[in-house]
């Protein structure tokens, strides 16, 4: 264990955390009199100007981390047992409403991470230059960017068709299966697991929207550690039927001084469905829900071409008491796929695995078998479980399997703290891969706040 971790520093991040709940509970109490008590200009037609901050404290613990091989390259042979994770960011958000109806909108923020107390389980703080037993900070810009809304401009089309943004920010596609950040935390950013750096170098970002159909244009240039003046262009179209379903469809080119990356083109179709949503009678399977998405590399640079997909079911029981929604999900991505920008836009998507998919493992050569149990026993808290078993895909080995336990609680409009625990159990390929046969185990407690 690493005793550079006092009592009185654990102390003063719990301290940190109470007072910040006391501060949002009295900003909660204070919403009816004002929207946002960082909110220091409020105009007409929605027009604001606020200052926004996040701040964000995370502590993590394991044993046996990568199946008890401490010597394992990932973890550049340093043994990882605990660590903690912070993030502020402070910026500012506009929002302006021109008399035609026409909105200019803006956003700004800097972001100070810091990882201390410890080599985190990715071995991203260790011999770095300047550090001090893995102790980091980075203070970057990330979000920097403007943007244009039609209102009714175009009144035929719909009310702001048109939204036009550019400069430092984020391009998301559905539930992050390809895009989702375009920045890195890796390599002496800090707080790799909290990340808070996703904005592309440079985007820009057209969407349109009119009835059921929406589509958006994109260029951007990521914001990652090795500089290979990487450049993605491509566009998106999606039908959407509220409480029906979804289908949609996108092109991308990339060019890059990677030679894997390079004269790349990517293809990807997904949808959604409500199977029972429009069948009389059928209520108590209206809930059921069906999801899939696909993606198709083709490399003309003479590399082999790389295909990834998934197929999901959900069962949502609205009316059962705690409202329990049950997930099972297959995913498969084969050895010559690239996974791009992919990110999280819930637990267990798309890292999958609170320990396997946030460190030793991307979605490259993998096929996973997913069972996900979420329940509400009291409406701030939602608890959730996950089961995940890992194969690869070249060789159909088993790999290892995952059990995670996460406990969100919803404090309030402004603070959120969320417990996890997971436990990581390797199988043949996982330890002919990291030479260790340990259970991996692992906890997190993480608290964030934003105005």
């Amino acid at each position: 264990m690493n005793n550079r971790i006092t009592f009185p520093l654990v102390a003063t991040c719990a301290t940190l955390l109470l007072s910040a709940a006391l501060t949002a509970g009295q900003a909660q109490a204070e919403e009816a009199e004002k929207a946002n008590p960082l909110q220091f200009y409020t105009g007409e037609s929605g027009s604001y100007a606020k200052v926004t901050l996040e701040a964000d404290l995370g502590f993590f613990t394991q044993g046996n981390s990568y199946f008890g091989n401490s010597a394992d390259p990932a973890n550049l042979g340093k043994k990882s047992d605990h660590w903690w994770e912070s993030l502020i960011r402070p910026g500012l958000d506009v929002n302006y409403v021109l008399p035609s109806t026409q909105t200019i909108y803006g956003q700004f923020d800097i972001v100070q991470a810091n990882t201390f107390g410890g080599i985190d389980a990715a071995g991203s703080n260790f011999g770095n230059p300047g550090d001090n037993n893995g102790d980091i900070d980075s203070l970057r810009v990330d979000h920097a960017f403007v943007g244009w809304k039609s209102g009714n401009l175009f009144s035929g089309l719909g009310e702001d068709f048109l939204d036009i943004s550019f400069g430092r920010q984020r391009y998301t596609l559905g539930n992050g299966f390809l895009f989702a950040s375009q920045g890195s935390a890796n390599d002496g950013r800090a707080a790799y697991w909290i990340g808070g750096r996703n904005s592309a170098d440079y985007a820009a970002i057209i969407r349109m929207k009119t009835g059921n159909w929406s589509s958006d244009l994109v260029y951007f240039e990521p914001d990652t550690i090795d500089d290979q003046d990487t450049r993605l262009g491509g566009g998106n179209v999606e039908y959407t039927v509220e409480k029906m379903g979804n289908i949609g469809g996108g092109f991308y080119a990339m060019e890059s001084d990677s030679f894997d990356q390079d004269s790349m083109n990517i293809y990807n179709l997904r949808a959604g469905i409500f199977p029972f949503a429009v069948i009389s009678g059928a209520d108590a399977l209206k809930p059921v829900h069906i999801e899939g998405e696909y993606a198709h590399e083709d490399r003309n640079t003479g590399l082999e071409n790389g295909n990834a997909w998934y197929a999901q079911i959900s069962y949502e029981a609205e009316h059962c008491p705690w409202t329990p929604t049950l997930t099972y999900r297959y995913a498969s991505f084969d050895k010559n796929y690239d996974y791009l920008f992919y990110g999280s836009t819930d637990w267990e998507t798309w890292y999958q695995g609170e320990i396997l998919g946030e460190y030793p493992m991307v979605n490259k050569d993998l096929d996973s078998h997913m069972l996900k149990l979420k329940v509400k026993p009291i409406e701030p808290v939602a608890v959730t479980l996950a089961y995940i078993n890992f194969n690869t895909h070249d060789t159909d080995e088993d790999f290892a399997q995952e059990y995670d336990l996460i406990v969100d609680w919803t404090v309030n409009d402004h603070l959120a703290l969320s417990l996890v625990g997971g436990i990581a159990t390797p199988d043949d390929a996982a330890e002919a891969t990291y030479g260790g046969d340990d259970n991996w185990s692992y906890m997190m407690m993480f608290g964030s706040i934003k105005f």
